[in-house]
């Protein structure tokens, strides 16, 4: 039976923490539209991890004398509760230990899926420094095109701007108002027909399940990691994805 030890063992050792790459590239990065805000994003991101990683070499360090002198009073203590009590605070010391490497090897991890992302798109620390200046051409653009993108989710969920964005779009120049609106108008209509066109290619194994008699099912997310597809859409397929048709509704699905 695995333990609860062999667990911490297993992430204290060899786990990755924190952010995946491409969690950090999609939802951190990427969450902003322009390449200079996601520049400026990233810079940030590194300064911090760095700092953070540098104060907890800090803090290893100061645990690690603090220890070396809880071990010198060990050897001229003669009080058996004395030198139990100090011995009890150099193994809760030394259980520090795992923690930080733990810190560590996260702020590694996601320190160099930054720093990926710098060295792919810049060659020097002058092209970097030029690069996060702040330019007011650069964050006009920005505000139309993160205005525009907001704009064009609500148009596609709702059919129309939300009254949060349109006040804040209300409050742009008149040019960039217009601008901020036709960046909307496109993203929502490209978005509708890229989806409308997912929509017609999975529309006729869905037309299946409406008219084979079969109990209502609801789909899940279980296993979606093996095709990036739902699996009652896979067993709707039936042979083209090696799966049997439509099981019976006291099944379940993930058999």
């Amino acid at each position: 039976m695995i333990t609860s030890d062999e667990i911490e063992s297993l992430v204290e050792g060899s786990m990755e923490y924190g952010m995946t790459h491409e969690q950090i590239k999609n939802f951190v990065v990427n969450s902003h539209v322009t390449k200079n805000r996601k520049l400026r994003q990233v810079l940030v991101e590194v300064e911090r991890r760095n700092h953070d990683r540098k104060k907890v070499l800090f803090d290893i360090e100061r645990k690690k004398i603090e220890i070396e002198r809880l071990e010198a009073r060990l050897e001229v203590t003669e009080d058996e509760f004395d030198r139990r009590m100090i011995q009890v605070d150099i193994d809760d010391g030394k259980l520090d230990f795992g923690k930080f490497k733990v810190t560590i090897t996260q702020y590694d991890n996601e320190l160099q899926c930054f720093m990926n992302w710098i060295n792919e798109n810049y060659d020097s620390l002058e092209e970097i420094e030029e690069g996060a200046k702040v330019n007011e051409e650069d964050e006009r653009k920005y505000w139309v095109a993160r205005m525009g993108k907001q704009a064009a989710m609500d148009v596609y969920c709702t059919g129309r701007i939300g009254i949060g964005n349109l006040d804040s779009i209300a409050m742009m120049r008149e040019e960039d108002q217009f601008a901020t609106l036709n960046v909307a108008m496109q993203y929502s209509g490209l978005l509708n027909a890229g989806i409308g066109k997912i929509q017609s290619q999975i529309q006729p194994e869905l037309d299946k399940m409406m008219m084979n008699g079969s109990a209502p099912r609801i789909p899940t997310f279980d296993n979606i990691e093996d095709s990036l597809n739902i699996q009652l859409f896979d067993k709707l397929k039936g042979s083209n994805n090696g799966h049997k048709s439509i099981q019976s509704s006291n099944q379940s699905e993930a058999q």
